[in-house]
């Protein structure tokens, strides 16, 4: 049964949904879901469906559709995503036979990606884009995992994983009501993660009970062969380190190289040199043989590598380059939480104290990073100016996504919700990420961006940990919201426009060029005040993403996925050095000089 909470959160999200629609800001009723859904979904920590490339596309007669995709090189997996929503009062019921229908029209799609199929199709379309992805990484792909999301209410079913040849199939359903409680309750309700150690691995796992007794948690430490972590590494992926945020910096595919020389010329050596792995579960199954504080463990419930990830995955691509690993081992510690509500405080302070390799902090990518919650209270008291009298009207920025909707939940009455609605519109809600997207195109990184935003947000945290972003102030906030007011009245513009396919790539080079050659046209402090741009500005928008859009159908090799190109440096340097020798560069020059 549903409940009010989360039929309210259902009513804010269709509204969310309708206001982007008719704001313009998404393409389709279907876009706009997407975006909303997949927002709270990687707010949660869930990093399935992060930096997915959106697309819609469909052939009923084939029974085949696709969502959206997504490719990890660090696991060497495919995301498929599908997409269910209706526009109703309240939410529908999806039944197990059409859950089992819809996983399946993109599970066609990634079939038909062997074959023919897609070969006489037009280029341009988003189907094409998709099978010229997947057919780039088709020989690297070792798991394909296809998600449905919907704002219906789904009934338990999950179908079972499956092969096509060496690659595993897998498939997940998020509906509202885990969503709801993902982001509202901290419960994702998922397939928990069983490894069973003795069932399948044929290698139970022999530690040492630290004596000290409470009531929170267990602990055990030891070694574990570095064998078998690669290959519950090489089965598990992604799931394995769903909880460790730095799994977002290993996805550059970047290894530690003492990790590698050690593997590679002195595997007996590696438990001396590596500080091991950190890792907590809900739940073990001690084997029967145990006794004292030695403890067997066959099968290990909820298992997560909060720290050592790095480690983990090097001992993987040691295992797949045919090393021997038979005198690997590597230092583990268990930490079995019983008190469940403290799950996110642990695993929190594991990974901040344990010793890293490498400078980045838990912290630089969690809404409690000092930066996001000073800019978090400088919105509460900062408004909207006004010509007369006292500003009411705000901007939210939401450090962590669903607090627009706690502080609307919070209001008492109808009234004072519409009072708050008034006050802070749902498009003057804004998330991290995308505060973090705008601010770094503006500050010229539009490949980082196109490279997804939760890769991008990376990126962000790390230059704010290097002093590369402005401190939390007033002037620092208010003109982040004009960079803001920038990028969305540039996205309109181009929208309008229709272009085409890579609208967003296109939205993020555009500003990118405006922040690099028209600074002198662009007074954020005004921007703010008046919360629009200039009429100048506004005029320069439509030529310059004119020269953006001729430069994406002209790569430097022909045929190149636009998209992939977009997330190379050397598209966004051919940019600027074609712009350079334009005559939109020397009529901006003269305009300047004079």
């Amino acid at each position: 049964m549903i409940s009010n909470r989360i039929l309210e959160f259902y009513t804010e999200m269709r509204e969310e949904i309708m206001t982007g629609v008719k704001n313009r800001e998404y393409e389709s009723t279907n876009a706009a879901f997407k975006n909303v859904f997949t927002s709270y979904l990687t707010e949660t920590g869930d990093t399935s469906i992060a930096d997915c490339v959106f697309l819609d596309f469909k052939k009923d007669a084939d029974k085949m559709r696709l969502d959206g995709y997504a490719y990890s090189e660090y696991f060497h997996s495919l995301t498929l995503l599908i997409s269910v929503y209706e526009a109703k009062d309240n939410p529908g019921k999806l039944w197990k036979t059409e859950i089992d229908k819809q996983l399946k029209k993109a599970l066609k799609f990634y079939r038909y990606c062997s074959t023919d199929y897609f070969k006489d199709m037009e280029e341009s379309g988003e189907g094409f884009q998709a099978f010229e992805f997947i057919d780039v990484h088709k020989k690297d792909i070792e798991s394909v995992t296809i998600v449905l999301i919907t704002n219906n209410e789904a009934v338990p079913f999950v179908p079972a994983d499956t092969k096509i040849g060496k690659v595993t199939i897998k498939y997940d359903v998020w509906d509202i009501e885990r969503l709801y409680n993902a982001v509202f309750t901290g419960e994702n309700v998922s397939k928990q993660l069983v490894v069973r150690l003795k069932k399948k691995y044929k290698a139970p796992l022999t530690l040492i009970r630290v004596p000290a007794v409470n009531d929170t948690y267990d602990c055990y430490v030891g070694v574990i062969s570095g064998e078998v972590l690669a290959r519950i590494y090489k089965d598990e992926g992604q799931e394995l380190i769903q909880k460790n945020v730095r799994s977002f910096l290993q996805a550059t595919g970047k290894v530690n190289k003492g990790i590698k020389n050690s593997l590679a010329t002195e595997p007996e050596m590696f438990v001396a040199y590596n500080n091991g792995i950190s890792t907590i579960a809900d739940s073990i199954v001690v084997d029967e043989s145990s006794h004292g504080d030695v403890v067997i463990i066959n099968e290990i419930t909820g298992w997560q590598i909060v720290n050592g990830g790095q480690t983990t995955a090097s001992i993987y691509n040691a295992l797949q380059s045919k090393l021997n690993l038979g005198n690997v081992f590597v230092q583990i510690k268990l930490t079995v939480i019983k008190e469940h509500d403290q799950d996110d405080e642990i695993i929190h302070n594991i990974s901040q104290y344990a010793n890293s390799q490498n400078k980045i902090n838990m912290s630089d990518f969690n809404a409690n990073d000092p930066y996001h919650v000073r800019m978090e209270q400088i919105s509460r008291a900062t408004f909207i100016p006004v010509e007369r009298g006292k500003g009411t009207d705000q901007w939210f920025y939401e450090r962590a996504r669903g607090q627009y909707l706690v502080e609307l939940g919070r209001q008492p009455t109808p009234a004072t919700k519409k009072q708050f609605k008034a006050r802070c519109p749902k498009n003057r809600c804004l998330s991290k990420t995308v505060a973090a997207k705008c601010m770094m195109v503006w500050m010229g990184h539009p490949d980082i961006v196109s490279k997804g935003l939760e890769t991008n947000f990376v990126y962000f945290s790390e230059k704010i940990q290097n002093g590369e972003v402005p401190k939390p102030s007033v002037q620092a906030y208010t003109e982040m919201i004009a960079q803001v007011i920038l990028f969305n009245t540039v996205d309109k513009i181009i929208a309008n426009a229709k272009y085409g396919g890579f609208k967003a790539q296109q939205d993020y080079y555009t500003v990118a060029l405006i922040g690099r050659y028209y600074r002198e046209h662009v007074n954020l402090q005004e921007i703010w005040k008046s919360q629009a741009l200039s009429d100048e500005l506004i005029a320069i928008i439509p030529e310059v993403a004119d020269f953006v859009w001729r430069h994406f159908q002209n790569p430097t090799v022909p045929g190149v996925n636009t998209g992939q190109w977009c997330k190379k440096e050397e598209c966004w340097e051919l940019l600027q050095s074609r712009f350079e020798s334009s005559k939109l560069y020397e009529r901006n020059k003269n305009v300047q000089d004079n």
